[in-house]
């Protein structure tokens, strides 16, 4: 709720009428509203003086109580809203939720009802300080926003004091099983002494299971900068944690004076990074569990003794001589050094000790560190101690990028954790691999797997079983040599014979290698004469056919070529069944002379 006084109407402006339409007030809302009275009952107990805000859903008048003389803040719809039941609904479940409330930083809510113009709130009137001017009349209100927006922002003691009593009532509406979701600085009223009280509980949601919910599934409701990013998504399914956001952009905003949608880290004191950097995390799994938390984290920055700590870096060291210098001067006082650097990101000109850059905003300290860890990992990986790697992401967790050079080296950082992660795996792996070729005689495949573990580690770990693989295989590879000539499979004891003589000459190899050698020499010489005998047989089995398709030649070329087939007839014992054979082909005439 943002009754703010100074868009007041004057007391002539009267309440419009709005004729609400007969689904509007229906529902089972209705069925558990407390009524006041009609139009009559609300008119004769209080004064409508004028309307004083409006909001997304409501309007906001300001009225006089004429029973107890004090000023109330009496909500109503405005006419979109009462065109929506489920809009009439939500108005009375915050009516519920903040009626259930009782905390001194929560505006009160006096009475609920409904008459023919629609459903109202009657709670509360935070009038800011009074003006000399107007005596008679309440004092306008004051929130958060018109104060910083009037006044600039809070100092860092004011700021803290009004946070902590922010979440204190936050907490509390969580015990009361009731999220705000929408805080944000116009939401915060300060009174007469500047003390805060949240308002509008327009988007509140209650926690517990049994109660109808005030926003739908899949519904957006978001303020920009101080809505939790979870909110732009699904309302529905935010938690305590978007309060968190909210309170962080709170206070962001009371120190700064900008919305937090603009949020920069550098901005903030040193003493205040840490907690409002995590409350205004994007995912909420890396916030604060919640609002306690934030709390206390709060309580502890604050100093317990009057001493005030300077929040910004105000000195710089001079790294040749080690000289402290102050900020304003450029160069050392002591040997000169100008203190010049370069931011590791932007690369605009900076100074050594300087913390922040101030062109880009990155922390020169998180650089150097980063960086610092990217030239240890990379030395334990040349040196392949994979372990060590790992060891080192632990000092990177906290490394937040503000640019495209700040994001690839972040990039590079993982890409050596990652390689540092498999080549561990990948070398524990190969470990119960080795082994198991080993026992299985699988000793080339082990050899192998070896020599890519020996590429992997910085120990010699299998150098034994190494040089035991080469005996070993040598005499497996022997009996198998000896095997193969034994069972007389002598084309794969050849392959085998000059594999193993040409890695392992010994005696015994070139004494085996000889024998199969031998034995497949007389194998060829007894396969060629085989061939060239039965080529000997098919030409004297040639002649007779050849004699009678040459239609029985008395001379000529073909007794030229077969003169060997009659000089093996006349001198062999052939001579008979060539004889029967030629008469098979009616060539008996063809050894005639």
């Amino acid at each position: 709720m943002n009754h703010d006084i100074g868009n007041r109407e004057t007391n002539e402006d009267k309440t419009v009428r709005i004729q609400v339409p007969p689904q509007a007030t229906g529902g089972d809302a209705s069925s558990s509203r407390t009524a006041v009275g009609g139009t009559d009952s609300l008119k004769s107990q209080y004064d409508i003086l004028g309307r004083i805000g409006s909001g997304g859903m409501g309007v906001v008048y300001l009225a006089r109580d004429r029973h107890l003389g004090r000023y109330v803040a009496i909500k109503r719809l405005n006419a979109a809203s009462l065109a929506a039941s489920a809009m009439k609904d939500r108005f009375f479940l915050e009516a519920r939720a903040v009626a259930s409330l009782n905390h001194i930083h929560i505006v009160h809510i006096y009475a609920l009802g409904e008459d023919h113009e629609g459903p109202y709130i009657v709670m509360e009137y935070v009038g800011g300080p009074k003006p000399a001017t107007t005596p008679n009349e309440p004092p306008p209100a004051l929130t958060l926003a018109d104060r910083i927006h009037r006044d600039g922002p809070l100092p860092l003691d004011a700021a803290l004091e009004l946070l902590i009593k922010l979440c204190g009532a936050v907490e509390y509406a969580h015990a009361c099983q009731v999220i705000h979701r929408d805080l944000k600085p116009t939401n915060v009223l300060l009174d007469e002494s500047g003390e805060p009280k949240i308002a509008d509980f327009g988007l509140a949601r209650m926690r517990k299971r049994d109660t109808k919910p005030l926003t739908l599934p899949g519904e957006q409701m978001l303020s920009l900068g101080y809505g939790a990013p979870e909110q732009e998504a699904d309302a529905s399914q935010t938690d305590e944690r978007a309060d968190v956001y909210g309170l962080g952009a709170l206070l962001y905003f009371c120190i700064t004076g900008e919305n937090p949608r603009y949020f920069r880290p550098h901005d903030l004191p040193e003493v205040l990074r840490m907690p409002i950097v995590k409350a205004l995390e994007t995912d909420r799994e890396q916030r604060w569990a919640d609002v306690k938390e934030f709390h206390a984290a709060l309580a502890q920055t604050r100093a317990p003794s009057d001493t005030k700590l300077s929040t910004s870096k105000t000195t710089w060291r001079c790294k040749w001589c080690d000289t402290i210098n102050p900020i304003m001067i450029r160069y050392c006082g002591k040997c000169g050094w100008d203190g010049g650097t370069f931011c590791s990101e932007c690369g605009s000109e900076s100074r050594f000790g300087v913390l922040y850059c101030g062109v880009c905003g990155a922390d020169a300290k998180a650089y150097e560190n980063a960086e610092r860890v990217f030239r240890v990992m990379t030395g334990h990986m040349q040196r392949r101690d994979f372990s060590l790697v790992e060891q080192e992401e632990n000092h990177i967790r906290g490394f937040s990028p503000q640019g495209a050079h700040g994001r690839e080296l972040l990039d590079n950082l993982r890409r050596l954790l990652d390689q540092a992660s498999d080549a561990r795996k990948r070398r524990e792996s190969l470990r119960n691999e080795i082994k198991r070729e080993f026992d299985t005689g699988g000793y080339s495949q082990a050899a192998a797997y070896i020599k890519e573990y020996n590429a992997l580690a910085f120990d010699d770990a299998f150098a034994e079983v190494e040089s035991e693989i080469e005996p070993l295989q040598y005499e497996r590879d022997l009996q198998a040599l000896r095997a193969a000539v034994r069972d007389r499979q002598w084309f794969y004891a050849r392959r085998l014979s000059q594999a193993l003589h040409a890695s392992h000459p010994t005696p015994d190899v070139k004494q085996l290698c000889t024998r199969i050698t031998r034995h497949l020499r007389v194998k060829r010489t007894i396969d060629v004469a085989g061939i060239l005998l039965v080529l000997f047989f098919i030409y004297l089995l040639s002649g007779a056919p050849a004699y009678r398709f040459s239609r029985r030649p008395a001379a000529g070329l073909f007794h030229t070529i077969y003169r060997p087939l009659h000089w093996t007839r006349d001198a062999t014992l052939l001579q008979a069944p060539l004889d029967y054979y030629a008469r098979l082909f009616e060539a008996e005439t063809m050894f005639s002379r």
